[in-house]
């Protein structure tokens, strides 16, 4: 064992310090690079020097467009929100905070979320065999993540979970 710790230790020196000698081979003899640009950069001459009075700003003229583009886009939108206004639901998110067999212990939950806040929109599913109460209809996670910190003090297991919210008009 100490004779291959001794050969490995050997073997690191000669190639630290043949590495030490190749960088310091190519560090003096390199000549500094230089090139002269000037003749091929573009000029800028002062229209004041050329007449030898100073030239007035032009006014600029308003332009008129022959093609509104506003106008199709405005209809665009407002039959796209037309179309939109069919909708009520979209994909969203809500905290599931009791999944059980228990129709009694659903309606606890229930009510103690909404003593905890009345604003809430609480949702009790029952899919075959079990019911469940989501909480909230959050367009993104960040803002449904903001409530489960709140929540998790009196539902240790909540949860967010995908699901069909509905639309607030």
């Amino acid at each position: 064992m100490i004779k291959v710790l001794k050969a490995l230790s050997i073997l690191s020196i000669i190639m630290l310090s043949s590495c030490a000698a190749m960088s310091q081979k190519h560090k003096g003899n390199a000549e500094p690079y230089y090139e002269d640009l000037s003749a091929v950069r573009p000029v800028y001459i002062n229209p004041d020097t050329l007449t030898g009075k100073p030239t007035t700003p032009v006014t600029p003229t308003p332009q008129t467009f022959q093609y509104d583009a506003s106008k199709k886009a405005n209809a665009r939108i407002d039959s796209l929100a037309e179309i939109n206004k069919k909708y009520s639901t979209m994909e969203g998110f809500r905290i599931l905070v009791y999944t059980g067999p228990s129709s009694d212990e659903a309606q606890k939950n229930r009510q103690l979320v909404y003593s905890y806040n009345s604003d809430l929109n609480v949702y009790t599913q029952f899919r075959q065999p079990s019911f469940r109460v989501k909480v909230g209809d959050f367009i993104d996670r960040v803002e449904a993540n903001y409530i489960l910190n709140d929540l998790k003090q009196s539902f240790p297991n909540a949860m967010i979970v995908p699901d069909q919210i509905n639309l607030l008009r």
